[in-house]
């Protein structure tokens, strides 16, 4: 997932956290994992139905998490503040989420680590694109305005109504981002949370100016006569990893083998992923339920074989000067 993809605020982590604790093991039974006959450990990663996922099942379809002796269970999680929910509540040894959300999670006191890339955009994807004259389809996420709109570039946006799937979140971060780029204020930007399925009506009845959407919701848009304006994720994230999986503090510390074993599969396995783009979207298609043409409609996914801290640092100071953070974690001590 680019940024932006199904993300609800953190608040909403206090209900799925009870609920998955409810139903899953405890703190104490996931501080380590479970060693099975043969030796394997089992573990269970959390993660989104979105098409970076591929690589996950793709690495778990060619063996690579067994050639290292792990057997994983993936348990879906419907967005970013449920993955935290489910590594605090005992639900999952390791969870997906874009960076921004986790930047936020810290803030708020929660111990992550990241432990291994998930997505993101290839070295010099930014200057590629700046190049091509911003002519094509960077990023699964883009601002879209009506075909009629007058508005023709992201600093239009101060005073208009822009939706996005929840406020503060990583959408509405990088859309602010943009505006501030163009050289607008997204403090006058009037940010209202809809679902992505409900953006396109709010858009065709002017309730809204824009919407921040993802694929496939952009490639539906398009198809009723909405216009790309921006695509926000690229801008600001320019390239490196931006989707990341990550543990809590505790299992790193008490797990550090299981970690190096996860980050060794999971970097074989992006690999194969953007080695086989072909056969990831169709697995792509198998995890979202999404038709695979739809899929193919728009940009795939790319899967980083690394985090560095540097990446998570550019997406913090973005937040720090937007407002939405008030000081840059300690990145050098966030990335295992």
């Amino acid at each position: 997932m680019r940024p932006g993809t199904k993300l609800v605020t953190l608040a909403a982590a206090i209900t799925t956290t009870a609920a998955l604790a409810a139903c899953g093991p405890t703190n104490a039974e996931l501080s380590s994992v479970g060693q099975e006959e043969g030796g394997r450990q089992a573990i269970t990663v959390g993660a989104l139905p979105i098409a970076s996922s591929a690589a996950l099942h793709l690495g778990i379809d060619k063996g690579y998490f067994a050639e290292e002796g792990l057997d994983v269970t993936v348990q879906s999680i419907p967005n970013p503040a449920g993955a935290m929910a489910a590594l605090q509540g005992g639900q999952a040894h390791f969870a997906y989420t874009p960076s921004m959300p986790m930047l936020t999670a810290l803030s708020q006191g929660i111990d992550l680590k990241v432990v291994a890339a998930a997505d993101g955009y290839p070295e010099g994807a930014y200057e590629q694109w700046e190049a091509s004259g911003r002519t094509t389809q960077p990023d699964d996420t883009a601002v879209l305005v009506g075909e009629q709109s007058p508005i023709s570039s992201p600093r239009d946006l101060e005073g208009k109504i822009v939706a996005v799937p929840a406020r503060k979140a990583q959408l509405e971060v990088t859309i602010a981002s943009s505006v501030k780029q163009a050289g607008g204020d997204p403090a006058k930007v009037k940010w209202i949370a809809l679902s992505f399925q409900d953006m396109i009506p709010a858009l065709e009845s002017g309730r809204v100016d824009a919407i921040g959407e993802v694929t496939p919701f952009v490639e539906q848009a398009k198809s009723k006569g909405a216009r790309v304006l921006d695509y926000p994720g690229i801008s600001t994230f320019r390239e490196g990893a931006v989707g990341l999986w990550v543990a809590t503090g505790s299992f790193v510390e008490s797990n550090p083998d299981v970690v190096q074993r996860f980050r060794r599969a999971m970097h074989k396995a992006n690999s194969y992923a953007n080695e086989h783009i072909d056969e990831a979207q169709v697995k792509a298609a198998e995890v979202t339920r999404i038709p695979l043409e739809i899929l193919e409609a728009g940009e795939p996914p790319y899967w980083p074989d690394a985090v560095e801290p540097a990446e998570i640092d550019r997406a913090a100071q973005v937040m720090v000067d937007l407002g939405y953070l008030t000081a840059k974690p300690a990145t050098d001590a966030l990335v295992v």
